[in-house]
């Protein structure tokens, strides 16, 4: 998903004058942090209108303040930014960075600009304060820290079903979850619960559904722990989503934030 091409034509070791190309407009971006000891995959995807998406042990959602997403959109289409992606890009056409322990990487991505950084690992790289500034801003973001919520009032969901399939010691689960965003948990040997979403889970749980109908559910013989299940959209057109978690293969993030989501909710 990060994996998006530089916008750089690459001849031998030259490379084309940033100044030279068209700078990207200014659209929906995201920011990744892999690695460390950890194992961290930490993604916040952010859309233009500034609502923010928060992929990790403990996803979120919220709004960015108007400020911040000024200053975002002034560095992302800024003539540095492209400079620092297209010298990135020459270092490390030159000198691949090596693999060491513990290592993070950091990747900002917007339309066709790509760039990574990872720290701590071999020499040192040249500043990049542009792509430095830009990580800064969000970080408050990646942890679930946000102006405001995206909606005051309560946004609708799609009617959804997660199941959890008996797989060795844990036990089996269906959790359904209807437009107003009120829960209901089924478990062997438990009596049904029913969890009332916060506005923030509801957020998420909406922006969650969006990003895992997004892409064609397809058929997988992985052996599959979960089964999932997204109700067509009421108000907008919406295809009915159905697959095993393995049916997943673009969104695995998204679904294990979304099962994480839930079960912590119900503490199971």
């Amino acid at each position: 998903m990060f994996f998006a091409a530089v916008l750089l034509t690459v001849s031998g070791c030259s490379l084309v004058d940033p100044s030279a190309e068209p700078s990207e407009p200014f659209g929906a971006f995201s920011v990744g942090e892999f690695g460390g000891i950890d194992g961290r995959q930490n993604i916040l995807y952010v859309r233009s209108d500034g609502v923010a998406l928060a992929i990790s042990r403990m996803p979120a959602a919220g709004q960015l303040s108007d400020q911040d997403l000024s200053r975002l959109e002034t560095l992302l289409t800024s003539t540095e930014f492209r400079q620092e992606v297209a010298r990135e890009a020459e270092r490390k056409a030159k000198s691949p960075a090596p693999v060491c322990a513990d290592q993070i990487t950091t990747e900002v991505t917007m339309g066709s600009l790509w760039m990574s950084r990872t720290e701590p690992c071999g020499k040192e790289a040249a500043p990049a304060p542009v792509f430095a500034e830009i990580v800064s801003i969000v970080t408050p973001a990646m942890q679930g820290h946000f102006d405001r919520p995206v909606h005051t009032a309560e946004p609708q969901l799609r009617g959804m079903r997660l199941e959890r399939l008996q797989v060795n010691d844990q036990p089996a689960y269906a959790i359904k979850i209807d437009a107003p965003g009120r829960a209901m948990i089924r478990m062997e040997g438990r009596t049904s619960e029913w969890h009332d979403f916060s506005i923030q889970q509801r957020d998420t749980v909406r922006l969650l559904q969006a990003r895992l109908s997004e892409t064609a559910v397809v058929p997988c013989t992985s052996p599959a722990q979960y089964q999932l299940q997204i109700d067509p959209a009421s108000k907008a057109p919406g295809p009915k989503v159905s697959g095993p978690d393995c049916a997943f293969p673009q969104r695995q993030p998204e679904f294990h934030a979304l099962t994480t989501l839930l079960e912590n909710a119900f503490g199971v």
